[in-house]
């Protein structure tokens, strides 16, 4: 599924006419939280659980947000796990993390200008 999901957000991002430079860092941030969902959210549930992804570009802005109804585990402190959420926000320009007991978590990341950003690093 997550095969899936990389593939048709690789194919949106480069007909919406996304910089090629910044294909990737999305892709791999969207990614990011996807996997942080699957392996967090409902670890502790017998059931499975559900994710939604939403994919905006409006006023210059590309909008990713990835949301569940599980439950929330606040990083380890292990150095080999437990960094997809800092590296999403690494390679976004904005990303925001709402998590609520009862309510789930909504993971937001952010690319201003993703078609005119050609000189980004």
């Amino acid at each position: 599924m997550a095969t899936t999901i990389r593939r048709r957000l690789r194919s949106w991002v480069l007909e919406l006419g996304v910089n090629g430079a910044l294909v990737d860092d999305i892709v791999l941030g969207v990614y990011e939280a996807l996997a942080n969902v699957v392996e967090h959210a409902y670890s502790s549930s017998p059931e499975t659980g559900t994710m939604s992804i939403t994919v905006t570009y409006e006023h210059e802005t590309l909008t990713v947000t990835v949301s569940d109804t599980g439950t929330w585990r606040p990083p380890t402190s292990t150095t080999t796990r437990s960094h997809g959420l800092q590296l999403a926000a690494a390679v976004a320009d904005d990303l925001s993390v709402d998590h609520r007991p009862g309510f789930g978590t909504v993971v937001t990341a952010v690319w201003s200008k993703p078609l005119a950003a050609a000189g980004r690093i």
